[in-house]
């Protein structure tokens, strides 16, 4: 009587302790303030039908996959997981800075997109636009991750104009300018 106890609270217990490690990381379909950099894949997934929210549970992500972000991103706070043509996107906060990663369906990392605010510039680039444009605030920061290079897309605006500039490999060009409307 005593052993077959013991076997049914050893199995509850295992039982418990394993649903709770499954448990469903639901999609937030809330508006978010991301730059343009990976509207094709969103689009895609809308077409998808992946524009509602659905609960991804760890066990249908690619283990490689769930094992590169833990490793690499363990301070992470609410990841949010998309599954795409392509492989898997996981939305998540890290060291107050918002990160989009991108992953291969076999678990390689293709790209990183971190969107943070002036304060976290570094300051290279932020003296480089500041310099260019002194009269600007900045107001948006994208630094995109691709193999091991990074490149910045930075929002700037005065009283007239907004303006998108990209730096990479020390270049900075203006991608995008629009009149502001008062």
């Amino acid at each position: 009587m005593n052993t077959r106890n013991f076997t049914w609270l050893a199995g509850f217990i295992l039982g418990w302790s394993l649903t709770g490690c499954f448990a469903p990381s639901a999609i937030n379909n809330t508006a978010r303030n991301y730059s343009e950099t990976d509207d094709k894949i969103i689009s895609a997934m809308k077409q998808q039908g992946l524009a509602s929210p659905k609960p991804y549970y760890l066990n249908e992500i690619n283990s490689n996959v769930v094992r590169n972000f833990i490793n690499t991103y363990g301070n992470a706070t609410e990841p949010r997981w998309v599954e795409y043509s392509g492989g898997y996107v996981v939305y998540f906060t890290s060291d107050s800075m918002q990160h989009r990663v991108y992953y291969t369906r076999t678990g390689e990392r293709q790209c990183i997109i971190r969107q943070y605010s002036e304060k976290d510039l570094p300051r290279e680039i932020r003296h480089q636009v500041k310099s260019g444009y002194y009269d600007y605030s900045i107001f948006l920061i994208n630094d995109v991750t691709v193999d091991g290079k990074t490149s910045y897309v930075i929002k700037i605006e005065d009283k007239t104009w907004i303006k998108e500039i990209k730096i990479e490999n020390g270049e900075m060009e203006v991608v995008r300018e629009f009149i502001t409307s008062k």
